[in-house]
Parts: C-alpha cells; sequence; structure tokens
C-alpha cells in the first residue's frame, strides 16, 4: 500500500468555531433555536471536526444537502438530529427517512411517499419558495399544502422553513418583505389551528441585517465559518472570526538558470532566474490569477509571485529570497509578519470567499490548529 506523502495540508481553529456559534447565539436571542448548515463538507473546512464541535452546543438539529455527508456524520458517531435540506425523488426520500434523517419535501408526490398508515410516524420538514425560485412548495399554494399533509397518515410535520439569501440593502429589504409573507401564513394557519413546531426563515444575512421575524429557529452556514455574506453596510459581522486558519504547501524544487534571453516560457505570467515548485494546482483547487493581478504566497516570513500555475504544480518567483527544498508555503496564512488572507486569494480568483473554500473542499486535508 502506497501511502500520500504530498505536502498540502489546511488547519482550522475550532475554537474560532465555538465563539462563532455562541455569537449566532447571541444575536438570535433567547428561546430561538440554532440550525447550524454543516453542508458542502461544512463550507469546506471538514464535516466531521466541525459537526462534532456543533453537535457539542446542542443544536436543534444538523443540517446538510447531501445523504453521504449525513452518513458519514452518523458513523463517527454524532447523534444529533440531521434535516436533509434537498429535495430527492420520492423513492429516495423514504430511504433517508429510514436511514433515520429528516426529510425535507417540496411538492405531494414527496408527502404521499412518505405517508403510511401503519408504523411510527415519519418527521418531516417542508420547504416553502416564498421568491427565490429554486425549491420549495408556493407561497401561494403553502396553506392548502399544509392542511392537506399534516392529515396524513404516518407523517409528522415538525418544521418549515424557508430560504431568502441577499448581499446588499436593496435585496435586504426584499429579504426583509418575504420574510413578512412567510410570517403572515403562518399566522394564518394558526388561527384555523395548524401549528408547526418549528419554523425557520432567516439565515446568516438576515441575522447581521438584524430582521426580525416570528420563526422560532435560525439556520446559519456563512457566519459560523467567519465567511462574508453581506456587503459591509448590511451589518457589522466583525465579531466573527475566520475558521480556517492556513492552507500550506513546501517547496520540492527549485531551478536555477542564468542567461536566458527569450522571455518567459508560454506557462509563465513573467520570466525569473530562481524558481520554486511546490505540488500545488489546478486539480488542488488553486487557479490561475485574473488578467492583470499578481498572486503571491508567503516562503520564510516574505511574499513571493506566484508566476503560473498548472495541473498538479504552481512556480513561485524566489529571487530576493533565500530558500531552500523542503521550505514551507503559505497559500493561505500568516508567516512571520505577513499574511495572505482568504479574501486576498478570492480577489485574485475573481470569485467569493465560500466560493475558494468549495474550490479546496475534500482536496486539502483539514486539521486542527495546534495551540
Amino acid at each position: 500500500m502506497v501511502v500520500s506523502t504530498r505536502p498540502l495540508w489546511g488547519q482550522i481553529s475550532l475554537d474560532a468555531l465555538r465563539h462563532n456559534m455562541s455569537e449566532v447565539s447571541r444575536l438570535a436571542g433567547p428561546g430561538v433555536h440554532i440550525m447550524p448548515a454543516i453542508k458542502a463538507n461544512a463550507y469546506g473546512h471538514g464535516v466531521i471536526n466541525v459537526a462534532r464541535v456543533l453537535a457539542d452546543s446542542d443544536p436543534l438539529a444538523l443540517v446538510t444537502g447531501n445523504i453521504d455527508e449525513a452518513i458519514e456524520v452518523r458513523r463517527s458517531g454524532i447523534r444529533t438530529p440531521i434535516v436533509m435540506l434537498s429535495h430527492c425523488p420520492p423513492t429516495e426520500l423514504v430511504d433517508v427517512a429510514e436511514a433515520g434523517f429528516i426529510p425535507t419535501i417540496v411538492d405531494l408526490a414527496g408527502a404521499e411517499a412518505l405517508s403510511t398508515p401503519n408504523g411510527q410516524p415519519r418527521d418531516i420538514y417542508i420547504k416553502v419558495d416564498c421568491g427565490l425560485r429554486r425549491l420549495g412548495v408556493s407561497l401561494d399554494a403553502l396553506a392548502a399544502f399544509v392542511k392537506q399533509v399534516v392529515v396524513m397518515p404516518g407523517i409528522s410535520v415538525v418544521g418549515i422553513y424557508t430560504h431568502v439569501p441577499f448581499h446588499d440593502n436593496s435585496g435586504a429589504q426584499w429579504s426583509r418583505a418575504r420574510i413578512k409573507a412567510f410570517d403572515d401564513v403562518l399566522k394564518n394557519l394558526a388561527a384555523e389551528g395548524v401549528v408547526i413546531p418549528v419554523t425557520q426563515s432567516k439565515s446568516s444575512a438576515n441575522l447581521l441585517a438584524r430582521h426580525q421575524d416570528m420563526s422560532n429557529a435560525v439556520c446559519v452556514g456563512h457566519l459560523l465559518y467567519g465567511l462574508p455574506c453581506t456587503d459591509a453596510d448590511v451589518g457589522n459581522a466583525s465579531m466573527f472570526r475566520p475558521v480556517l486558519r492556513s492552507i500550506k504547501s513546501r517547496i520540492i524544487h527549485i531551478n536555477c538558470q542564468t542567461g536566458i534571453s527569450n522571455g518567459p516560457s508560454p506557462y509563465m505570467s513573467r520570466n525569473s532566474t530562481l524558481t520554486g515548485v511546490v505540488p500545488v494546482g489546478l486539480n488542488d483547487g488553486l487557479r490561475n490569477p485574473k488578467e492583470s493581478c499578481t498572486m503571491e504566497m508567503l516562503v520564510r516570513g516574505c511574499r513571493v509571485p506566484v508566476l503560473g500555475v498548472s495541473l498538479e504544480h504552481c512556480v513561485l518567483d524566489l529571487n530576493g529570497v533565500v530558500s531552500e527544498v523542503g521550505d514551507e508555503v503559505t497559500i493561505v496564512g500568516v508567516d512571520g509578519e505577513e499574511i495572505i488572507g482568504l479574501s486576498d486569494l478570492a480577489m485574485w480568483h475573481g470569485c467569493s470567499e465560500r466560493e475558494v473554500m468549495m474550490l479546496f473542499s475534500g482536496r486539502v486535508s483539514m486539521s486542527e490548529e495546534s495551540t
């Protein structure tokens, strides 16, 4: 058996995660249930380590959209209820329920597949489309749909939720209006005697914007991981700490050439007489920077330009840096007095910090930061 010794690793701060969970609870207020999102490999941070910490905080449930991820969490010994956020074909909804997870339904076919006249009632959540136009029961049809489903045999509607994300103040106004519309339907249902135990409409952005609602739960992702979710003028997120601390590798080869006069190779942004090769490339989630940007990494506390990124390697300009094979390379993190943040990588790649995490997700082994 060949054991991989490829030098590429990341570190996360579980203390930062605990702190962020506490801040979410504070913003949510007393009596509000927290439903932490661990979807997409816990936003790229490593689902098992993250889920263990979040489970210790006694949340109402963990939420994900990936059944394989849910099974992995359960096999690790975590017993916290898991709500499956995404929709799947009716036959698979039955499998989700029988595996011990709480399925989400978005239509009558899903409810009918889960309904059974015999046996223990199956807990389900209902997803509502309040205008995102993705998944969910239309808000206009919600009242009739809920009244039809709650009387089906073998089903227990334990939760109902919607998702109305936004980034800027204009979007915040739209989101606030959609939450009110959601509240109004639930209020009317309650007046008719239909009360669902768990209701949720707010996510990270809504918490930052201090939106008010009538629901008794919030589902958060971005804020837990210290990732930006809104423009700065929407709400103050300074109290949340980045959970990602570093992504690092090592120099595996140094190339010194002199007398080159024919310019850089087609794979380099410019010429250099001293280059270092790092075994991190497109296959690992790294990307070449946007045109007119110079991406950098840290070697021995110095910022060094990235000359090019290929499938499995990148090349650094080491001119002016005393370095050797085996030196640590910081892709994200701190080295000496220099720092490269996730925001820097996002800027160079022309995407969001969340998208950078998705590029690296599952490709970089994440472990807890040593203290």
